[in-house]
């Protein structure tokens, strides 16, 4: 079976190591080799999937597309590239590239499975989009909302796939470290979050903090940052996904994002028992209260604080959320499960096939 997969940039930097090994399981253990498409031009610090291809067995460019008449013929030309082994199947990972996919799904006459990772990703979903034969989300509540958009017979739910750490590393050295993800959420929480920072450092004057900053409203956190005396505490970063390695190993990871956008890098961090503290996120199955990570409810920053500050001065209880959060990934992001759920469903897209959403067996 060949498979031509559409990933956009965003999912390509956060889910790059996932999908590396899923498009390798893919092939290796099912005989479902892919085609990974790109556009011409990609962002410098993505260069580098074009020598590696994330385990595609080819790489294709996808010529820039924009109004109707140029994205027809950008698939054209895409189209030109496999007409020799036309794929059975088009996989579009990531909204960002999803017209481009369907252009081409419609094009070769092919029908097209879509991964989606956030609630903006599901609002994409519509009965409408003929060559759709499955949706495909990572967490029950996210399908269920994309069954609402289209029914249960497209849509699939698949965990992602995680390999736990052999050895979780080390913990609190002599500067105990904290990552601090998605400073582009709810600006409420932020500042929250930095206020009971401030009320930690008072305590732990020698705390490391590295937080990720967006590029559109990062600046606000960081001024928020600064107006609490925490400069000297923090190291800045546009995209945690840079030094992923670095960030899912500190000694604890905060995500004061009340959203539902997966990010892999917090499920890593999981699975290296690291302990995470979190705002509430619904449609996240894997952030469990007192299991998984300690959840702050509202915006107080004195509750922030003294969750922080648990975590961080309680060994046993840091240990046991870091223990909980590694047997959830051991239980239920498996990677070869995650490679079989996959190649069931590409096969089955590929004839034609529809797979109902159940909760019970994927959640």
């Amino acid at each position: 079976m060949h498979l031509l997969a559409f990933i956009d940039p965003q999912r390509m930097r956060e889910d790059g190591p996932m999908l590396q090994d899923l498009l390798q399981r893919l092939e290796q253990d099912w005989d479902i080799r892919s085609s990974l498409v790109l556009p011409e031009e990609l962002p410098e610090d993505l260069h580098a999937i074009q020598q590696q291809g994330l385990g595609a067995s080819a790489v294709l460019t996808m010529p820039p597309t924009g109004p109707l008449w140029l994205r027809q013929h950008a698939t054209q030309t895409l189209a030109a590239q496999v007409h020799r082994d036309p794929p059975d199947l088009v996989l579009c990972i990531g909204t960002d590239s999803y017209q481009d996919a369907e252009a081409t799904a419609r094009h070769l006459e092919r029908p097209m499975v879509v991964s989606t990772w956030s609630v903006s990703d599901t609002r994409l979903a519509t009965n409408r989009m003929q060559h759709v034969g499955a949706w495909v989300a990572p967490t029950p509540q996210l399908a269920k909302r994309i069954v609402r958009r289209v029914g249960k017979e497209l849509v699939q739910c698949i965990a992602p796939g995680i390999t736990p750490a052999a050895t979780p590393a080390a913990e609190l050295g002599l500067a105990p470290t904290l990552a601090l993800l998605a400073c582009d959420g709810n600006p409420e929480i932020v500042r929250s979050v930095l206020a009971g920072l401030q009320r930690v450092v008072a305590v732990i004057p020698d705390l490391q903090i590295c937080m990720e900053l967006d590029a559109a409203d990062g600046h606000q956190a960081w001024r928020e940052a600064d107006a609490r005396g925490l400069l000297d505490h923090v190291s800045t970063i546009a995209d945690a996904t840079q030094v992923r390695t670095l960030l899912t190993t500190c000694d604890l990871i905060v995500h004061p994002h009340r959203g539902s956008n997966v990010r892999t890098m917090v499920l890593e961090a999981m699975a290296a028992s690291r302990a995470i503290v979190s705002a509430p996120a619904p449609d996240l199955d894997w952030i469990i209260d007192g299991q998984t990570a300690a959840i702050v409810e509202g915006v107080d920053p004195e509750a922030w604080a003294a969750t922080l500050l648990n975590v961080l001065n309680q060994p046993g209880d840091r240990l046991a959320l870091g223990q909980g959060g590694r047997a959830r990934i051991i239980e239920h992001h498996d990677p070869t499960r995650h490679a079989a759920t996959w190649a069931q469903l590409l096969t089955g897209a590929s004839r034609g096939v529809s797979y109902p959403f159940t909760s019970s067996k994927q959640s």
